[in-house]
């Protein structure tokens, strides 16, 4: 729950900061140094844009950190499945939990929970790279999924997936369901 009150806190202090009228920035800049308040004022708004895809980034990385969480807790929490029917009622169970928090189709959510398996367990440097705001959520799927094309043996056109931060994971081992 700590997690969830932290969030929304800096979203309601962002959202906030936004809807004041006036820049805070405007006024030194254009005192000190002759600046039109109005290009100062563009400028915060175009660095703000610029921060908020950090921000999105680092926001997909918390959710591939809850999302894989969530399910390895489910998983640890029941007995293995006694049979391929109770094994997949149990992902079907897990996919619409997910989906019913998230607002989103139930194949969106099961993406989700194999993309953060993939980038909690095969993929580090890459979750690492989402983490610190290098690469876009965009991006970090895009390797996810040429990983997981990449087969067990990385011979399926992909020796292996450039993170963007600067080194290279290999696809073994990433699930593709």
């Amino acid at each position: 729950m700590l997690v969830a009150e932290a969030l929304a806190a800096t979203a309601n202090a962002l959202v906030a900061a936004l809807r004041g009228t006036k820049s805070a920035a405007a006024e030194p800049y254009a005192e000190d140094y002759g600046a039109d308040p109005l290009q100062v004022l563009a400028d915060d708004y175009l660095d703000g844009l610029a921060v908020t895809s950090l921000i999105d980034s680092q926001v997909a990385a918390v959710r591939v950190h809850l999302a894989a969480g969530y399910s390895g807790a489910l998983e640890a929490l029941g007995p293995p499945a006694a049979s391929p029917q109770e094994h997949t009622a149990r992902e079907m169970s897990l996919v619409a939990e997910v989906a019913g928090v998230l607002t989103v189709r139930e194949s969106a959510a099961a993406g989700l929970l194999v993309e953060a398996r993939a980038l909690s367990t095969s993929l580090p440097l890459t979750l690492s790279a989402l983490e610190a705001g290098s690469i876009s959520w965009q991006h970090a799927r895009i390797v996810v999924d040429e990983a997981g094309g990449a087969g067990a043996g990385g011979s399926g056109g992909v020796g292996g997936a450039f993170s963007g931060s600067g080194g290279f994971e290999s696809g073994a081992g990433v699930s593709g369901g």
